[in-house]
């Protein structure tokens, strides 16, 4: 598996003086990628749940709900995020593609979402030998589940041999991309994560039974959101179900999401109810998830 901290070196023509002041002080986290690229490299994490069916061949019903904007960490101003109704139209655009389809009756998946930017919090305090939850956060972003659970153990064995998970105790294949994690987690991400869970689980138990989950994201400096996360949904889009074992890191181009047309945009958050839901339990879903997405208790 590879992730990369940082595109590989490239000869580029010296800039005028004065651009080059502006990149030295870091003047926007959008200006390194655009000045000579618009192809960048998408992060794909998916996995199903260990318990989950087999992916159905047929067409599979959902109904998503959008657990709304994220922008976590250390605030920066400047950056335009895509609005819902795009960030909607392209996810149901992507998942058409695969096999999915926003159910008239009754639907076979509860689909969740959340998206933004996650950067590091130099404020947020960290507590003595444990990890601060902005970059447990950021790690579990860029991670599978077993791979998430080697760098925090890392993290903590490394502070103090105590509080492993020794359910994932770090095997010597593992030192590598473990290192690789902790490294692009230093970084400022744009991403969607988006989360599958058993219609009937949900309506009759009110259990949060997992299906699979897909994590798409790239840094920051790739570009502006509005650009990043368009191509991230139709990158990652194939992927929505599928068990990967590593990390998946895509090439991909900046591209803007098209205007959304009036039809797209009546009716952009479904009733739970309409569904036989729980509302107060979709929301509290919604919650807990842009709690662990976030690493911010709201």
């Amino acid at each position: 598996m590879s992730l990369n901290p940082a595109p590989p070196m490239k000869t580029i023509p010296w800039p005028s003086l004065s651009l080059a002041a502006l990149l030295a002080a870091g003047f926007s986290p959008q200006l390194h990628a655009n000045l000579f690229t618009d192809n960048f490299e998408a992060t794909v994490v998916a996995e199903r749940a260990k318990d989950a069916p087999p992916q159905p061949k047929g067409p599979v019903p959902y109904v998503a709900f959008d657990g709304g904007y994220i922008e976590a960490g250390d605030a920066i101003a400047g950056d335009t995020p895509p609005s819902a109704d795009q960030v909607r139209q392209e996810l149901r655009t992507a998942l058409e593609a695969q096999g999915y389809q926003a159910a008239l009756g009754t639907p076979s998946l509860v689909l969740t979402y959340h998206w933004g930017v996650l950067r590091p919090d130099r404020e947020q305090i960290r507590v003595p030998f444990g990890i601060k939850t902005n970059l447990r956060a950021r790690i579990a972003l860029i991670s599978t589940e077993l791979l998430r659970a080697e760098a925090e153990n890392f993290i903590l064995g490394r502070e103090k041999g105590t509080n492993v998970d020794m359910n994932a105790s770090s095997p010597t294949l593992l030192t590598g991309p473990v290192q690789t994690v902790l490294q692009n987690a230093k970084f400022a991400r744009i991403f969607i994560v988006v989360s599958a869970y058993d219609y009937p689980a949900l309506a009759e138990r009110h259990e949060a039974k997992l299906v699979w989950r897909a994590k798409l994201s790239a840094q920051e400096s790739s570009g502006e959101m509005i650009e990043v996360i368009p191509p991230l949904i139709a990158t990652g889009g194939p992927f929505f179900g599928a068990n990967l074992p590593e990390v998946r890191i895509l090439k991909t181009t900046l591209s803007k999401a098209p205007a959304v047309t009036g039809a797209d945009t009546a009716n952009t958050q479904p009733s739970p109810g309409s569904y036989n839901l729980d509302d107060a339990f979709i929301q509290g879903l919604l919650k807990r998830e842009r709690t662990k997405v976030s690493g911010v208790n709201d």
